[in-house]
């Protein structure tokens, strides 16, 4: 797996959001995207999720040019998200909410009088991704009910259901208590075994324990490049985003 951004610009108006933009994400690997506010983070996580289309430049995914790929055929080739806002279907329950991500991933149909439950493929699917995401024991909670947190582990639960080869998660611990953060930093981590993932994010820490790689972002530019440590060294990225 291979994804890579070559030369990618977007203006708004007169204001140029992303800049000459380029990096590489490889197989398991987990690449951060951090930045102050209005650094660009947000446009350059729907760029490469398809959301909205750059000026120019390439987006490439296993060495195949995916410019013109809808959020819909980018998720058909393996490229999953999970956003900052809260996108599920809050009248269905967990294992529902699984299942019917689980039937897109097998392109298995279904109706009233051929319900999802009775297929064994889906079903056995469905528990263990909600084992692998700490929900076995909420299976039968409508997702309104569910703590906030526990949402947010859903919502990785459908993107993972598709069986994705990217994750791309904008913001995954927004709003969440430090206990929630805690839990979803191990579910990531977890995942990252399996799984590339991209994260957008505008905590420093939760960037720091998961990403082997970081791209600070300033004024729609990539400022630095480097890992965890080396990113925290870094006196231009103290003075950019933190102030100092």
């Amino acid at each position: 797996m291979k994804l890579e951004l070559k030369n990618i610009n977007k203006t708004y108006g007169s204001t140029k959001v992303l800049e000459n933009i380029n990096f590489q994400l490889n197989k398991k690997e987990c690449v951060g995207i951090i930045g102050p506010n209005g650094a660009g983070k947000s446009t350059l996580f729907k760029v490469v999720s398809g959301i909205i289309n750059q000026d120019s430049g390439s987006i490439e995914f296993n060495d195949k040019n995916i410019n013109s790929y809808s959020v819909e055929e980018r998720s058909r080739i393996g490229i999953a998200q999970s956003f900052q806002k809260n996108s599920l279907f809050l009248e269905m329950t967990v294992k529902e909410s699984l299942m019917l991500a689980c039937s897109h991933r097998y392109k298995i149909s279904f109706n009233l009088f051929k319900p999802l439950i009775n297929n064994k493929k889906i079903r056995d699917n469905s528990l263990k991704i909600a084992k692998d995401i700490g929900l076995e024991d909420y299976l039968e909670v409508k997702s309104e009910f569910l703590a906030y947190g526990l949402q947010r582990q859903l919502e990785l639960g459908i993107a993972i259901a598709c069986n994705p080869k990217l994750l791309l998660l904008d913001e995954p611990t927004a709003g969440m208590s430090p206990a929630e953060t805690k839990e979803i930093i191990n579910l990531i981590k977890k995942l990252s075994k399996y799984y590339s993932i991209l994260i957008v994010e505008h905590d420093m820490e939760v960037i720091y324990n998961l990403a082997n790689n970081i791209y600070v972002l300033d004024r729609g530019k990539i400022i630095f490049e480097g890992a965890p440590n080396t990113v925290k060294k870094s006196k231009l990225v103290q003075k950019v985003y933190l102030g100092l």
